[in-house]
């Protein structure tokens, strides 16, 4: 057959070539260098497949600008990167954004673009950023105070089996924080997120002398 129809074996060989270069295949290949600690390689790769529209590419290359791997640590454009990841749709990108829009590290602090970013990662089904967006409303940082509105996202957050949720949540049933107060699921969730190493809980679980 190749020697009939010699243009269908350079056409296999094209698409051969095509495919190695898809976005996520420059993602995979540069996340093997980063895996292996090479940053200065994994980084131009990661940044091909970002120019190319690769979500996760454009959010590890804000990591490395975050955290200074293979190049100088830049948050300003560790941020462009994070918010470039985040618009489509990045669920960690959009948990971090919000972080920098909350400690204003790399942007202006903005509690607002804060409970945005949480509230779309949240949307999502994460739960560190339901835990997140809890505190915004248990403080009233960018939304108005609401101690309910708070306990409700603490709980999805432990349902979840996140830590954090779980010691709030905990909290907030300690205290009465819009919740009535239960010492029984107090003890029932501070217990959960200490077992999980939240060391908050286990302080906490030392004060109230728990075995």
């Amino acid at each position: 057959m190749s020697a009939k129809h010699p243009y269908l074996l350079g056409l296999v060989a094209a698409l051969l070539v095509v495919s190695c270069e898809t976005p996520q295949a420059i993602c995979d290949q540069a996340q093997q260098l980063y895996d292996a600690r090479d940053y200065a390689a994994a980084l131009p790769l990661y940044r091909k497949s970002a120019d190319k529209g690769n979500a996760q590419a454009r959010y590890m290359l804000a990591k490395c600008y975050d955290f200074g791997y293979g190049t100088r640590k830049d948050i300003k454009e560790a941020v462009r990167w994070y918010r470039s990841a985040a618009e489509l749709g990045h669920v960690d990108a959009q948990n971090n954004l919000a972080t920098c829009y909350f400690s204003g590290a790399g942007v202006p602090e903005n509690m607002q673009q804060a409970v945005f970013w949480y509230s779309r990662a949240a949307e999502q089904g994460d739960a560190s950023a339901y835990n997140n967006l809890g505190l915004h409303y248990l403080n009233g940082q960018g939304v108005a105070k609401d101690l309910a509105k708070a306990a409700s996202l603490f709980a999805v957050a432990a349902q979840l089996d996140d830590a954090n949720g779980q010691y709030n949540l905990g909290k907030c049933y300690d205290m009465g924080l819009g919740v009535q107060q239960d010492p029984q699921q107090a003890e029932h969730w501070i217990r959960k997120a200490a077992a999980q190493g939240q060391r908050n809980a286990a302080l906490f679980m030392q004060d109230k002398g728990w075995q």
